[in-house]
């Protein structure tokens, strides 16, 4: 089996989340885009190499930033508008329409926290990380009443280190070099959120997102999970 070096996942995370920025002035048609902010609260879930479970990690805050653009997935109002094949289609078709009306999808650029404290045996501990990535979602809006809106979506994120330090002690360890934060990470979960127009372009919303992470490396010493919970507040501007 090949293995490939943490600087070569290091370098295929980054150029990921550059392919990710790059192709977002593609999506400029968007019919909205999202600013976030909030705090991301994250479990460390720490199996050791015997598959025993680690309990002396405790949740840690840190700040969460994301700008995104969100789409509902048939648009029935520029439909109509339309003469082509697929406004024929859904006109015939007016249920299949309406419930994909209800679908919204968004791609967005984060800004993750990602930190942990403890102790083991009197020895306090600390984990402090930067990530940055990329995020999608896809799940059903629904209105409610007078402008308030509710929305649920399965959410997958990608995920690189960019810096991050271990306190141990009174000894500082650089995490770029830890095997099991420094590779590519990809999350996968769900959202909720709660949303009020405020004006017929601008809303304003409240979300919670939980997630965890898949596919995390085994090493010498265990496995690290990493399960953040990010609580934000934000304002929708709609085109």
């Amino acid at each position: 089996m090949k293995y490939y070096t943490a600087l070569t996942k290091h370098l295929c995370g980054v150029w990921l989340i550059f392919l990710c920025v790059s192709i977002t002035p593609f999506f400029a048609h968007a019919q909205s885009w999202k600013w976030s902010l909030g705090s991301a609260i994250t479990h460390y879930q720490f199996e050791n190499s015997k598959g025993a479970q680690i309990d002396w990690m405790k949740p840690s805050s840190g700040l969460y930033v994301e700008l995104a653009q969100e789409r509902v997935l048939i648009d029935t109002v520029r439909l109509i508008s339309k003469f082509s094949k697929s406004a024929i289609y859904f006109s015939n078709r007016p249920k299949i329409a309406k419930a994909l009306s209800y679908l919204h999808y968004a791609l967005g650029v984060n800004y993750h926290q990602l930190n942990a404290i403890g102790d083991v045996q009197k020895i306090a501990f600390a984990y402090q990380t930067d990530f940055i990535g990329f995020s999608a979602a896809f799940g059903p809006k629904f209105a409610l009443y007078r402008g308030w809106n509710v929305g649920l979506a399965g959410v997958v994120m990608g995920q690189q280190l960019i810096a991050g330090n271990q306190l141990l002690s009174s000894q500082y360890y650089d995490l770029t070099q830890d095997k099991q934060f420094n590779s590519f990470k990809i999350f996968a979960g769900y959202q909720v959120e709660l949303s009020k127009v405020v004006s017929p372009n601008v809303r304003a919303f409240a979300q919670v997102r939980r997630t965890a992470s898949l596919f995390s490396p085994q090493t010498l010493t265990g496995k690290l999970d990493l399960l953040p919970m990010t609580i934000s507040m934000g304002i929708s501007l709609n085109r």
